[in-house]
């Protein structure tokens, strides 16, 4: 759903869809499938900043999840686009979903580093 705006909304869609999901702190859910999340494990985190979705990745790499794209679309797909852990998106998913990789500077200004 275009749109999605709460992490019990993305958490209880993903979980419908067997990945699992869980809160870490108030703004930052780990999308898992291992609790808790290793970086051995398939795993990556996902944040919410006013109305923009982020996706954080293992090297650190995040990505900024445009508001045309369905959040829930892009987490499953990211999710099963690998069985070991995410250290960056895959160019196609990147294509497919109009991803923006942040730069240091920006992930430093959102908090992310």
């Amino acid at each position: 759903m275009i749109g999605m705006s709460s992490y019990a909304e993305v958490g209880k869609w993903l979980e419908s869809k067997g990945i699992g999901c869980y809160l870490q702190g108030p703004d930052q859910m780990i999308v898992s499938e291992k609790n808790p999340a290793m970086p051995g494990s398939n795993c990556f985190w996902l944040t919410l900043r006013e109305t923009d979705w982020y996706i954080g990745t293992w090297l650190p790499a995040a990505y900024h999840v445009p508001p045309a794209q369905d959040i829930q679309e892009v987490c499953e797909s990211v999710f099963r686009s690998s069985t070991t852990a995410i250290y960056s998106i895959s160019n196609d998913l990147v294509t497919r979903f109009n991803l923006h990789r942040l730069t240091d500077k920006q992930m430093e200004e959102l908090g992310f580093t």
